[in-house]
């Protein structure tokens, strides 16, 4: 699962070159290839870095990201842009329900995410969050560790290797419980690049949706 941004009226900085346009007409439908059609691994690989290379020149266009990279960039966004975002706005930055983010929100979202990489903000938050890391990563190492003695104790006691979710009790428990112990910051990172690219797609998007 992700989330993809599309630009409303993005910026575009430099067009498809015509080599774009001859892929498209012989093998294209609706603005993308027509997997029905027999296309030639050749022209697949150079029809997705023409895509790559218009994305690069254009970062208005189009932004994803995984959930994982998703939500602390946009908790990030919403705890610096709280003076004008709407709760609507926030809202819906956690689902994928195509809501419009208007072009003037888009570019103060962009200058204000530039400014707190200028500033250091970013930095300071993404040490924060290393920090977290490092003790989550130690903590789960623990945690797996007592989720396997009870795995081995289920398989020693049962003869056999099951799936946790058909632990007999109380091994079933006792695994649940374990598990519930985890620490997940670790598996949401923050980075400082996806601020930077997030904040060039915002600048250059003319608004966008999320989808």
């Amino acid at each position: 699962m992700g989330f993809d941004l599309y630009g409303v009226n993005p910026t575009i900085n430099k067009e498809y070159p015509p080599r774009y346009k001859e892929i498209m007409e012989k093998y294209g439908k609706g603005g993308f290839l027509d997997w029905k059609k027999e296309i030639p691994e050749d022209v697949k690989n150079e029809y997705f870095e023409l895509k790559d290379q218009y994305g690069e020149d254009n970062p208005g266009d189009y932004f994803r990201n995984n959930v994982w990279w998703w939500r602390p960039l946009w908790n990030f966004v919403c705890n610096t842009c709280d003076d004008f975002l709407s709760e609507k706005d926030i809202e819906a930055g956690y689902y994928n329900d195509n809501r419009k983010i208007a072009k003037y929100k888009a570019i103060k979202i962009g200058k204000r995410l530039s400014e707190n990489l200028a500033d250091g903000t970013v930095d300071m938050i993404h040490r924060r969050y290393e920090l977290t890391k490092a003790k989550a990563d130690v903590h789960n190492k623990k945690v797996e560790k007592e989720m396997d003695k009870i795995s081995e104790q289920c398989k020693a006691k049962h003869g056999k290797d099951l799936v946790p979710a058909h632990y007999p009790e109380p091994y079933k428990t006792m695994w649940d419980d374990m598990y519930s112990t985890k620490m997940w910051e670790s598996d949401y990172p923050f980075n400082k690049s996806n601020i930077e690219e997030f904040a060039k797609f915002c600048l250059q998007s003319g608004g966008f949706t999320i989808c």
